[in-house]
């Protein structure tokens, strides 16, 4: 019965995400796969391999008017027995390839892209090369490929070739980090997009997911290979991104270092270095730390500070047990970026942008931000 009910419009909201002018829907249920780390097969324990959509669509056009976009949150639809049924159905709806919205305004008729997107992902495992070739005749965008575990590259990778063989290029995707997988693991599976991005002129955003316990009752789980200041330091990468991993890799080579070795020092960077980037290594705050950091290896202490670093709590340190050098090293945790000197330095920067912008009109602010004149 609930499968045929839909929300009430009249309560969206407008929102930078597609969802705004959108149709939302099931046209399968439920998952096959019982992964251990997934609330589905508690949520929809019963897999239903075809929903159909089309009463639901009628009703919603009558009602709140006609949407541009088709938000289905099918947790597995390629599972599904039914699956060509659910592609011709999508199509009869008027989300074919190239399919178009139209709309008045300002008494102009208007025509853009329409899109359908599989928001919850779909599964490597089950894409064929005929449910691909099947994907291609309606308008995805973004097809999200889940990519949970780096033992499942090389069948990735394929299907991500596959999908550009189709002719879809603009493409996403879910990375589980904090699960069983090492920090390293999750930096290698976004290095693979990047290098996709280039190979294959891809488009492919990453979206992190923090693991936690389905009956959790909170959110301080931490991996058997993770640790505070791990999750902390991929927080405040993601903070700066606002969740999402760019597909350019000069970004990302920025964001996440442009190897594992620079990646690792960035994971036990202190945090309002990486928050405040642009300061911190201006200031020469960066510089300092990473000195004080070489010279630290060697101090008998090494071991025993990373461990302090590592549970990221600098208050009531053990003093006793520290040496200056130790201190020292620690103090760049502890004392924190004054919030209006960045503030004015972040202001000066503005300055500098609105003067360059006059004099290069030519150069958009992209572009600026790119060169470094503001964060």
């Amino acid at each position: 019965m609930l499968d045929n009910q839909f929300i009430n419009y009249t309560f969206s909201a407008p929102t930078k995400y597609p969802s705004n002018n959108a149709y939302f829907s099931y046209m399968s249920r439920g998952c096959k796969n019982e992964c251990k780390f997934c609330a589905v097969p508690f949520l929809e324990p019963k897999y239903k391999d075809y929903i159909s959509i089309k009463d639901q669509i009628r009703e919603i056009n009558e009602k709140y008017g006609e949407k541009r976009n088709l938000l289905l949150m099918d947790n597995n639809v390629l599972a599904s027995k039914q699956f060509n049924k659910i592609i011709d159905e999508i199509i009869k709806l008027g989300f074919q390839k190239d399919a178009k919205y139209t709309y008045i305004k300002n008494e102009r008729k208007i025509s853009v892209n329409r899109y359908i997107d599989f928001n919850q992902g779909v599964d490597a495992r089950e894409l064929t090369e005929e449910k691909m070739k099947r994907l291609a005749e309606i308008n995805i965008r973004p097809l999200r490929i889940a990519f949970d575990d780096i033992r499942l590259r090389k069948l990735y990778i394929k299907k991500v070739k596959l999908a550009r063989k189709y002719g879809i290029k603009s493409l996403s995707n879910y990375i589980l980090y904090n699960y069983k997988d090492t920090p390293e693991d999750l930096y290698n599976r976004l290095k693979i997009n990047i290098e996709l991005n280039e190979k294959l002129e891809l488009k492919i955003f990453s979206f992190p997911m923090k693991y936690i316990p389905i009956d959790a009752k909170n959110r301080k789980h931490i991996g058997p290979y993770w640790n505070r200041k791990y999750i902390r330091t991929i927080q405040s990468i993601l903070h700066a991104t606002h969740g999402v991993v760019s597909p350019k890799t000069r970004f990302f080579n920025k964001a996440f270092g442009k190897d594992l070795k620079t990646f690792k020092e960035l994971l036990i960077m202190p945090e309002d270095y990486i928050i405040y980037r642009g300061y911190a290594e201006e200031k020469g705050l960066t510089d300092e730390w990473k000195e004080k950091y070489e010279k630290l290896k060697s101090n008998s202490n090494y071991e025993f500070v990373m461990d302090i670093v590592y549970t990221n709590r600098f208050r009531n340190l053990p003093e006793l047990f520290l040496d200056n050098e130790c201190k020292d090293f620690l103090n760049h945790y502890i004392n924190r970026i004054n919030l209006e000197d960045y503030k004015s330095w972040k202001e000066q920067k503005r300055i500098i942008f609105f003067q360059y912008s006059k004099q290069h009109l030519q150069i958009n602010s992209r572009k600026i931000k790119s060169l470094g004149m503001v964060e």
